[in-house]
């Protein structure tokens, strides 16, 4: 695809993406939110991980969960006690590159991987989940190495009755149906666009953006579907860009946080000083930097996944935001299709990442290590988490007929031990 090309593509699109609720969708509703019955749907956002990890003392501070409390209404989770499910991150040194570790203790094993095993959630998001898995995947009982499948035991696997509810495996847009929702909050599709990111596939989804459209579209419409057929509200998020997030690290910030000149560090790593680095890549990178070992960066940094890459470039970045603008065009259509909200995450992070957002007079920032996001550079902290739920606050109050206060952001910005 040419250059002219491309710049119509990025026009077009952004154009119908204005059009359709880049300021966020408001259905015109002349009721009151019912929130007798609140149920959540999405990824790990919507779960509420944090430095990489679902742990009860991190999940309850995610935006989900922020929302029910300033609501008054509950919201279950399917609380992971600790170290986590993986095991939660711990900042050793924050100094170049910084030291991050899993928490040594023991991992949980499938029995005791849930405090409350016999409760139905009502927060059914489940973390790696796409579109289509939240359609199609269900629980199982066989031990598997895939992490995906090991959130959705975690998850969905455990309430099978006591109450009555259905023993047959549920996939989370069926158990979210069987819960006979008022009320119910999706968050889904950041994995298909970073999941596409991280596991190689990043060529193949920009060279064929209308099949993953397509696909995407099919999937998110059954979603809102199912959904939309229980009678609940529906009060959906689009999608950032992922870009944005501090697991990708510009080069030029690279080069001012190791205190090296930027021209001695893109000669070293074979790069320009506007593509990006990724967290798994800053062990390599230190060897090359630091130990006099040959460069430039290879291509994958992952022992665990050989196919997650060391570096993203400017063109294949500018590349994930003309893909996430058409995801959320779609979202917004469908959106409209099915009388739903739209929450405006897209515009919140942006603003985030050129502006950041002040509280007590510090300016924190989408940078790693800034304030808004937690030691996996993916998921935010508990103010970042914060700053969310009261987005999607703002859109409900101004959407429909409600008065839900907004959270506290600087008394939760106090007591957040990732706020510098």
């Amino acid at each position: 695809m040419n250059t002219p090309t491309k710049k119509r593509l990025s026009q077009g699109l952004a154009s119908l993406f204005f059009t359709f609720g880049l300021a966020g969708w408001l259905p015109a509703q002349n009721r009151r939110l019912d929130f007798s019955k609140l149920v959540v749907v999405g990824d790990s956002l919507a779960a509420g991980v944090e430095n990489g990890s679902l742990e009860d003392s991190q999940q309850v501070h995610g935006f989900a969960n922020v929302i029910a409390q300033q609501i008054g209404v509950p919201l279950v989770l399917p609380k992971v006690p600790p170290p986590g499910a993986p095991n939660t991150l711990e900042l050793i040194s924050p100094g170049f590159p910084p030291v991050i570790e899993p928490n040594p203790a023991p991992p949980l094993t499938f029995l005791n991987v849930r405090e409350n095993p016999g409760e139905q959630a009502t927060d059914v998001a489940v973390p790696l989940q796409t579109v289509a898995d939240a359609l199609n995947r269900v629980p199982s009982v066989v031990v598997t190495n895939d992490e995906t499948q090991l959130a959705t035991d975690i998850v969905l696997g455990f309430p099978c009755p006591l109450l009555g509810f259905p023993c047959k495996p549920l996939t989370q847009v069926q158990q979210a149906v069987a819960l006979q929702p008022t009320t119910i909050i999706v968050d889904i599709g950041n994995n298909d666009i970073l999941g596409a990111v991280t596991s190689g596939q990043l060529q193949s989804m920009v060279s064929s953006p209308a099949a993953f459209f397509a696909n995407f579209n099919k999937s998110y419409g059954a979603v809102m579907n199912a959904l939309t057929a229980t009678k609940a509200t529906v009060v959906v998020a689009n999608l950032p860009d992922v870009m944005e997030v501090p697991y990708f690290i510009p080069v030029w910030k690279l080069a001012d946080a190791a205190n090296f000149p930027l021209l001695e560090v893109t000669r070293a790593l074979g790069l320009g000083p506007l593509d990006y680095v990724t967290l798994d890549a800053l062990p390599a990178i230190e060897g090359i930097l630091l130990d006099g070992l040959p460069g430039p960066l290879p291509l994958s940094c992952s022992a665990i996944s050989p196919s997650t890459p060391c570096f993203v470039t400017f063109a294949e970045a500018a590349a994930v935001r003309l893909v996430t603008v058409g995801l959320n065009a779609i979202i917004a259509v469908q959106a409209i299709t099915h009388r739903a909200a739209v929450v405006d995450l897209f515009s919140l992070i942006d603003k985030l990442h050129v502006h950041g957002y002040t509280v007590d007079g510090l300016t924190l920032t989408t940078n790693f290590l800034g304030g808004l996001f937690s030691l996996d550079g993916l998921h935010p902290t508990n103010t970042g988490y914060a700053i969310m739920a009261n987005q999607f606050i703002q859109t409900m109050n101004a959407g429909f007929r409600t008065n839900i206060p907004l959270a506290n952001v600087q008394q939760i910005a106090a007591t957040d031990p990732l706020v510098p």
